[in-house]
């Protein structure tokens, strides 16, 4: 996850292998103030004055072979704050939930 689009826009959306508990489980160790639940899918993050709201759509799984990889989509919503405080946000989110590979 730490693909961050330049300039980072008010809306948008990815769309990343995890369930819906891993990516709050995530996002929670990353920021432990989120508010909201993944069970409802909807998860918001305030950093006065901006506000992030995540919206969370469960996608069909990903079949490689034996592998499958469930898919999540995350639509991200900043209210608030200007491009600067949106990508050191991001930054901080992506670094803080990103996994390990090469």
């Amino acid at each position: 996850m730490a693909f961050t689009p330049r300039p980072v826009p008010v809306c948008f959306e990815r769309v990343l292998s995890a369930t819906p508990a891993q990516f709050e489980r995530d996002l929670r160790q990353a920021w432990p103030e989120v508010s909201g639940s993944a069970a409802a899918g909807r998860l918001a993050i305030e950093v006065a004055p901006m506000r992030l709201e995540l919206e969370l759509r469960v996608l069909a799984s990903r079949r490689i072979a034996l592998l499958e990889l469930p898919q999540l989509k995350v639509c991200y919503a900043f209210q608030g704050g200007d491009e600067s405080a949106r990508a050191r946000l991001l930054a901080r989110l992506d670094l803080a939930m990103q996994k390990g590979g090469g």
